[in-house]
C-alpha cells in the first residue's frame, strides 16, 4: 500500500510499527495499539488492479517484491500478521503452511498472532470439502485467529475427529492470550480516558505539506503572486470529505479546511479569489463550464482542483466481513474498497473542464486530489504547474494553500510511477532489465517516474564517488555478521543553484551490470537522505554501501551479495541518476566465477 518499491515500503512499515505500537517490549503501552501487518502476502499483485482478485506470482517475485515490507514489520516487532485472501501457487494464503509457518515463523522467527481476513476461512470449504476440515487446514497452516467465519468455531470438532493435533490448538490459544497480556486487557479490560494527541491539527497540516508533490512547473507561476486574481475551479476545490481516504471516521462539524477555504484564509490582503465548481466529479455534464470559463478569463491564474474521491454516502452498507458493499454506480466514489476502476484517465466532465480552461490562455495550476495516480495527457505548454496532493486529510486544504502561496516548499516525491495511459500497465521503475523495445505508438516510459518531485528552486548533482572501486564478498559478509564498519561509502555533492531554500531528497539506487545468478532489475532503491540547502549552498551527502545495499535474491532464495559489477547511482529520481562503478570479487579474486566449469586443480 505504500508504493511500488519494496525498500521504501519496508521503511514506511518500520515507521508505522514504531509509531503505532512503540518499540519492542514485553508490554504494549496504554497509549499504543497492537499492529497487524496486512495482507500477507502478494495481495498487491492481483490481476487487473482488482482488490482480492487472483494473483500470478512466482517465488522469486514474492521474495523480491512482496515480502520485504512484511519482514521489516516483523523485525520492528509487529504484534500480528493477517493472511491475505489471495492464493499463492494455487493455495490460498490462509491455508499455506509454507507461507505462514515455513517463512513467517520458522525462517523469520515471528512469535506473534496470525489472523485470517474476514470470512477468508469460509472460502477454504471449496478446497477442504466442509467447514470442520477447512478449520483444521487453516490452523495447521498457522492461523491463530479468524474473523466472522463459520469454520474456526468448529475447531473442537476438528480436534475430536483427529484432523488436527490438540497441541496446535493450544499453541494458537497461547499466542492469543500472550497478546492480550501484552495489551494489559486482563488487568484493565476497559481503557477509560486515552491521552490526547498534542496539536493534531498542526501535525495533520505538516504531514500533508510534506506529501504534496510538484510534478511539473514552468518555473515562474508558483508560488502564486500577492494581490492576484485567482480563480479556484473544479469538483475537489471545496470539499473536505473528498480530501479524506476510505474508511475515515466521520469528522466533527467545523473540522477541516477545503483548498478553497485554505486559500481564502491564507492569501495576502488584496488577493481576489473566485470559485466555480465547473463540473461534477464523475459524469459528462458540461452545463457548469461557462461560469468556470468566465471566471478563468477574468483571473491572473486559475487553480484547477481535479482528481478522485473515496467519500462514501451516509447510507453505505457493509458485508458480514466488514467490507463496504458497492452495487452498481458507487455515486461520487472513484477509489476505495469495492471501487476498482479499469480506466485511469480523468472522468469525461473533468477532462472537458481541463481542456476548456487551459484553452483560455490563462496560466493554469492543476492540483490533483486523489487516492491513486491519474493518467493525465501531456500538459506541456498547457498547464503552468501540476501538483499531486493525494488525499491530504482534513487540514489538507490549508497545507496545499501553503505550498501554492510559497509559505511552505514542495518536498514530496512519488512512491509510484505515474503512467501515460492505462494501456501501458503495468508500469513500474524496477522492472527486469531485459532491454526490450517499447511501443511504436507512444513511449513506454512513465509520465512521471518513481522518486520524481520538483521544488521551487534548481538543484544540481555531482557525479557519485566511492571510497574505492572494488571490494570482496568476504568484506561484506564479515561486516554484516559482526555488525562492523561497512566496507564502502558513496558520496555525492548536491547544490542549490536557485534563489529559494530547498529540502532535497537525495536517492541511492543499485543496478547490477554484470554477474549474478538471476536476471537483474533495471535499478532498485537502496537509500534516501534529506539535505536542507539555502540558496547557493552545496552539501555532500553520503550513503553506506553494505551487504544490505547490494544483496539480491539468489538461486537459493536467500538475499545475499554476489560477485560481479554494480552501478551505484545517485540522483533526484529513478530516471535521473549518475553511476559510480563497483566491482565485487569472490574468494578467488574474480568478479565472474564460472560455476559450470569443473575444478581442474
Amino acid at each position: 500500500c505504500f508504493g511500488e518499491d519494496p525498500y521504501l515500503a519496508a521503511r514506511f512499515t518500520e515507521a508505522l510499527v514504531r509509531g503505532a505500537q512503540g518499540p519492542p517490549a514485553e508490554r504494549i503501552a496504554p497509549a499504543r495499539a497492537a499492529v497487524v501487518l496486512k495482507h500477507f502476502a502478494g495481495q498487491g499483485a492481483t490481476i487487473g488492479g482488482r482488490n482480492s482478485a487472483a494473483t500470478e506470482l512466482g517465488i522469486r517475485e514474492l521474495h523480491e517484491i512482496h515480502l520485504e515490507a512484511a519482514l521489516a514489520g516483523v523485525r520492528a516487532g509487529a504484534a500480528g500478521v493477517m493472511a491475505a485472501y489471495n492464493e499463492f501457487d494455487g493455495l490460498p494464503c490462509a491455508a499455506s503452511r509454507d507461507l505462514l509457518t515455513g517463512i513467517l515463523r520458522e525462517e523469520w522467527g515471528f512469535k506473534g498472532v496470525v489472523m485470517a481476513d474476514g470470512l477468508a476461512l469460509d472460502r477454504l470449504v471449496r478446497l477442504a470439502g466442509n467447514p470442520v476440515t477447512a478449520a483444521a487446514t487453516a490452523l495447521s497452516a498457522g492461523c491463530d485467529l479468524s474473523l466472522w467465519d463459520d469454520c474456526f468455531p468448529r475447531l473442537a470438532e476438528a480436534v475430536d475427529r483427529g484432523l488436527v493435533e490438540e497441541s496446535a490448538l493450544d499453541a494458537a490459544v497461547g499466542r492469543v492470550l500472550a497478546l492480550k497480556f501484552r495489551l494489559g486487557l486482563f488487568e484493565q479490560p476497559y481503557t477509560g480516558e486515552r491521552p490526547r494527541v498534542a496539536a493534531p491539527r498542526e501535525l495533520s497540516r505538516r504531514l500533508a505539506q510534506e506529501s504534496v508533490t510538484l510534478l511539473a512547473h514552468d518555473g515562474v507561476t508558483l508560488p502564486l503572486p500577492g494581490r492576484a486574481r485567482v480563480a479556484v475551479l473544479g469538483p475537489n476545490a471545496d470539499s473536505v470529505p473528498q480530501q479524506l481516504g476510505d474508511y475515515t471516521a466521520p469528522q466533527r462539524p467545523g473540522v477541516g479546511l477545503s483548498l478553497l477555504a485554505g486559500l481564502r484564509a491564507a492569501a495576502p490582503a488584496g488577493t481576489e479569489i473566485t470559485y466555480a465548481r465547473g463540473c461534477d466529479l464523475v459524469g459528462a455534464d458540461r452545463s457548469a463550464l461557462p461560469e468556470a470559463v468566465a471566471l478563468a478569463a477574468d483571473a491572473d491564474v486559475a487553480v484547477l482542483v481535479l482528481g478522485g474521491s473515496s467519500a462514501r454516502a451516509a447510507e453505505t452498507h457493509f458485508d458480514a466481513n466488514g467490507a463496504a458493499q458497492v452495487t452498481g454506480d458507487p455515486g461520487g466514489m472513484t477509489c476505495g474498497e469495492g471501487v476498482d476502476l479499469a480506466e485511469l484517465a480523468l472522468p469525461e466532465g473533468q477532462s472537458a473542464l481541463l481542456d476548456t480552461i487551459t484553452a483560455t490562455g490563462v496560466p493554469v495550476v492543476v492540483v490533483l486530489v486523489q487516492g491513486r495516480p491519474h493518467a493525465l495527457p501531456d500538459l506541456t505548454g498547457r498547464a503552468a504547474a501540476v501538483l499531486s496532493a493525494w488525499y491530504p486529510g482534513p487540514w489538507g486544504g490549508q497545507a496545499v494553500a501553503d505550498i501554492l502561496l510559497g509559505t511552505a516548499e514542495p518536498t514530496g516525491r512519488l512512491p509510484v510511477s505515474v503512467p501515460r495511459t492505462a494501456a501501458q500497465l503495468p508500469v513500474f521503475y524496477n522492472a527486469k532489465d531485459h532491454g526490450y523495445r517499447g511501443y511504436v505508438d507512444q513511449p513506454a516510459t512513465a509520465r512521471h517516474p518513481f522518486g520524481h518531485g520538483l521544488s521551487y528552486t534548481t538543484v544540481e548533482y555531482g557525479t557519485p564517488r566511492l571510497t574505492r572501486p572494488a571490494a570482496t564478498l568476504a568484506e561484506f559478509t564479515e561486516a554484516d555478521e559482526a555488525g562492523g564498519t561497512p566496507p564502502l561509502v558513496c558520496s555525492v555533492e548536491v547544490g542549490n543553484t536557485g534563489d529559494r531554500p530547498v529540502r532535497e531528497a537525495v536517492q541511492l539506487y543499485v543496478r547490477r551490470v554484470l554477474g549474478g545468478t538471476s536476471w537483474p532489475r533495471v535499478r532498485e532503491l537502496r537509500g534516501f537522505r534529506h539535505t536542507q540547502l539555502a540558496p547557493g549552498e552545496t552539501s555532500e551527502v553520503s550513503f553506506t554501501v553494505d551487504a544490505r545495499t547490494l544483496a539480491s535474491v539468489s538461486r537459493s532464495g536467500k538475499r545475499e551479495v554476489e560477485a560481479g559489477e554494480y552501478a551505484i547511482e545517485t540522483g533526484p529520481s529513478s530516471a535521473r541518476t549518475q553511476p559510480a562503478r563497483l566491482t565485487v570479487h569472490d574468494e578467488r579474486g574474480t568478479a565472474f566465477p564460472d560455476r559450470d566449469r569443473p575444478d581442474k586443480s
